[in-house]
């Protein structure tokens, strides 16, 4: 039944698919002071869920199903710290903006202004989060995998990326204050893995971390034995989770709400994976599942 009806993509998923992040919403809400901000982080997330939405239908980076956007609330279920409009918030919605850039890179269209908007777009994160950089790999993967290189596709992204970040340079230069640019590039290497030991982060990694490995086992092989777009996509969204995992750990004085860097290629891959079945009960089996884990994480925590 859930299958069925998610296996399809149309506008009422959408909506009810708002209405199942209201839940989790109205669950984190009593950790919070009311107030009016809970109003601009509905909106603000209202405007991320139509990028992720955007960015999954207009590249088929999964089949015409709402799967990948069911998991991506479901994902936010698992981590209610991620509910809330802070500096990772803002750095995950301009993340989301570069990667409309990147996977759009399949078609021919218009490839020196996505390039330099895919670059823009990651400078203006590099402002807000340091390790934001590291996804310039996933940018050049793309260009690699779907077009090809010259010395525009190498130095336009390049162009895109230092706009901003020269900008933001010649603001502390001109009042002086160059040791606060200087701290963007004060990158620590060397992880503290001990905040995702806490017993209400473990369970939701342990668990959805179980799903995520069967999800690429599972798809992998039928991805890579065809030569087609999806098969570069598919290399695209696995080296796009590592990217962003080592970015998770790499954030420091972590609250949580960095979870959010994965959502991305995690619920994108458990759609593929969840699309493996043809016996429907079965995913409607692992929808169910998640729901329940997920509610039951909102609840505890």
């Amino acid at each position: 039944m859930l299958a069925n009806f998610f296996g399809k993509s149309k506008p009422i998923n959408f909506v009810v698919l708002f209405v199942l992040f209201l839940g989790y919403f109205v669950l984190s809400i009593f950790s919070k002071e009311l107030s009016f901000n809970l109003v601009k982080e509905l909106g603000w997330f209202l405007v991320v869920f139509s990028v992720y939405n955007f960015i999954i239908a207009k590249n088929l980076l999964t089949y015409d199903n709402s799967f990948a956007f069911l998991f991506f609330v479901i994902l936010i279920g698992f981590f209610p710290d991620t509910i809330q409009i802070n500096k990772t918030f803002y750095a995950n919605l301009t993340i989301l903006l570069f990667l409309r850039k990147v996977y759009s890179l399949q078609s021919s269209k218009n490839i020196l202004h996505k390039l330099f908007d895919g670059g823009l777009w990651l400078g203006i994160s590099l402002l807000i989060e340091p390790y934001a950089p590291l996804l310039l790999i996933l940018l050049y993967l793309s260009i690699f995998l779907h077009q090809r290189f010259t010395y525009q596709t190498l130095l336009t992204p390049v162009i895109g990326f230092f706009a901003p970040v020269f900008l933001y340079f010649t603001y502390y230069f001109w009042y002086d204050k160059l040791e606060k640019f200087w701290l963007l590039f004060d990158w620590n290497f060397y992880p503290d893995l001990s905040f995702y030991s806490h017993e209400k982060y473990l369970f939701p990694i342990l668990f959805i971390g179980s799903f995520l490995i069967a999800s690429i086992m599972l798809k992998s092989p039928k991805a890579l034995a065809v030569k087609n777009k999806f098969r570069k996509n598919w290399i695209l969204i696995l080296t796009h989770l590592v990217i962003t995992t080592a970015i998770l750990l790499l954030v420091q004085d972590g609250s949580g709400s960095e979870f959010l860097y994965v959502f991305f290629p995690v619920s994108v891959i458990l759609a593929n994976g969840i699309e493996f079945f043809q016996k429907k009960w079965y995913a409607d089996a692992i929808i169910i599942l998640f729901l329940i884990a997920s509610f039951s994480v909102s609840v505890i925590v």
